[in-house]
């Protein structure tokens, strides 16, 4: 690419299965698992002021169960003589009706499905409780390349900080949902700015580099861009338009030659055409005036299609070394440092 200015910034305002017994149960541990619910159930009954025939049930049912108990384990597991291959013990032919004869038994025998023994589901499982922390702090200056937290800010942008109130400080912090950390400002044009771009040199840039460049060092100071999320910050926003900030000449201060500027929601930071140019500039920063040889009306654009050219710019035609923060002193010419950012 051509010679850019000597530095520029751009900112953003913007498997589990149920336990199945393998061995059949013992006659008398079906009895428990027939009889049991039934008893229960008597039980509840009675205490519920019930029929005061329920007493009288609960007392046959119970005497019931103890009887075949008894005789279970004094035969054991051996079929009584003459039974041949009994079938198991069914819920319909152990609880037939008082008086029911044994036609009746054998019908809802045969009618009935055998026990296969008691099934254990597992608990469910419970997520663990997300956690973020509400109220961060900014990184350290001095510790880039940054490294991901253990716990990350609950905000999801350098906005959402702000407009959960509190006094954030201007830093690196590392946001939900973000893959990379990102340096806020909450110091100038109402706060909540997330930077995209700084060029402090001329080396080192092409459509590849300024997509993405240091992108774990956000820096005021050197070269650095995340251009490539800037318009999944944009979506974080739910208005129709967002604002995106410009400063050139960052050497010598902050807010210089450039402006504060508002772009239709559809607008891309990525865009590979001239045409985004239903922009407006709500704040100028010293005295300027859109001109082919600086600042023009449209938003950044990447410059695909040239090798020497200018690789983000404002030019329509970027055959210069203007690019997006190019215009400075002299009323929009001259080269310089320069901001971009967005929120």
């Amino acid at each position: 690419m051509s010679p850019w200015p000597a530095a520029a910034l751009l900112w953003l305002l913007v498997q589990w299965a149920a336990a199945v017994a393998t061995q059949p149960p013992s006659a008398a541990d079906q009895l428990s698992q027939l009889l049991g619910p039934v008893v229960e159930s008597a039980v509840a009954r009675a205490l519920s002021d019930w029929r005061p025939a329920v007493l009288t049930d609960l007392g046959r049912l119970q005497a019931r169960l103890e009887t075949l108990e008894s005789r279970l384990d004094r035969d054991g597991e051996s079929p009584p003589p003459g039974c041949g291959a009994c079938r198991p013990l069914t819920l319909a032919a152990l609880c037939q009706p008082a008086g029911a004869g044994s036609e009746t038994a054998v019908t809802a025998d045969t009618e009935s499905e055998p026990l296969t023994g008691a099934r254990s589901l597992p608990d469910s499982p419970v997520p663990p409780e997300p956690v973020c922390d509400p109220a961060p702090t900014p990184a350290p200056s001095d510790a880039a390349p940054h490294q991901e937290p253990a716990v990350r800010a609950c905000a999801r942008s350098c906005l959402q900080l702000r407009d959960q109130g509190g006094d954030p400080q201007d830093g690196v912090y590392w946001f939900t949902g973000m893959p990379v950390p990102v340096l806020c400002d909450f110091s100038h044009d109402g706060g909540g700015w997330t930077l995209l771009l700084t060029a402090a040199t001329r080396d080192g840039w092409d459509v590849l580099s300024v997509l993405g460049r240091a992108e774990r060092s956000p820096s005021l100071t050197h070269n650095y861009a995340i251009l490539r999320h800037a318009n999944a910050v944009r979506d974080l926003g739910n208005g129709t338009r967002f604002a995106y900030r410009i400063e050139a000449q960052a050497q010598a201060g902050r807010r210089r030659w450039g402006g504060v500027w508002f772009a239709p929601r559809s607008y891309s930071f990525v865009h590979e055409t001239s045409s985004q140019t239903d922009v407006s500039i709500v704040r100028m920063f010293n005295n300027w005036a859109y001109r082919n040889s600086g600042i023009e009306k449209r938003m950044p654009w990447l410059n695909t299609g040239g090798v020497k050219d200018a690789v983000l710019t404002t030019s329509e035609s970027p055959t210069s070394s203007w690019w997006a923060g190019g215009g400075g002193g002299g009323g929009g010419g001259g080269g310089g440092s320069g901001r971009s950012a967005q929120r």
